[in-house]
């Protein structure tokens, strides 16, 4: 189902956990311009123009990002790296309030890039940032929000990323004492 409207259907700090985590734990929606197009009418955003797959490196970069960013949060220094973000031209708009948006007539991977920039920089001006983390589980990276009542939330689930981590410090401390 697609909406016709211009306004997005996900919050700011949803579209960053739906990118962010694509991927994850199966084949990667961003790995081509079909796979791409079926993650995002899985959203159910509004359509873009095309899905030829131009803008895939900048989606991709902009992935990235947030999850480097996201380790951060979770106390964990990750590698900055904007790359195609960097040549993805985008102008301020102001009808409705401040936004960014792709210049030209972008593709479907500039549309999505843009917007996850624009939620990206929003969202970072929050005083809830620090609560949106990745997940620093070896091989995860996971990017969940924090809604833990004091914000200490560490890994995407306790039962997978935390025991191993538990269990890994567990065993190193027995083998240093041997």
């Amino acid at each position: 189902m697609s909406n016709a409207s211009t306004t997005p259907l996900l919050t700011d700090q949803a579209l960053l956990i739906a990118l962010a985590n694509t991927g994850h734990d199966g084949p990667d929606e961003l790995a081509d311009a079909v796979a791409f197009r079926r993650w995002w009418d899985r959203l159910e955003q509004e359509p873009a123009t095309d899905a030829e797959g131009r803008g895939l490196d900048a989606v991709r970069a902009a992935r990235d990002l947030i999850r480097a960013l996201t380790l951060r949060n979770n106390g964990v220094e990750a590698d900055l790296e904007a790359g195609a973000l960097g040549r993805l031209p985008l102008h301020l708009v102001l009808d409705g309030g401040p936004d960014l948006a792709a210049t030209g007539v972008p593709d479907l991977g500039g549309v999505v890039a843009a917007r996850a920039v624009a939620a990206l920089l929003r969202t970072a001006g929050r005083p809830d940032w620090g609560r949106l983390k990745g997940c620093p589980g070896p091989d995860c990276g996971w990017v969940f929000a924090d809604r833990s009542r004091n914000g200490s939330r560490r890994w995407c689930q306790m039962s997978e990323c935390g025991n191993r981590a538990k269990g890994a410090a567990f065993r190193e401390r027995n083998r240093s004492s041997s």
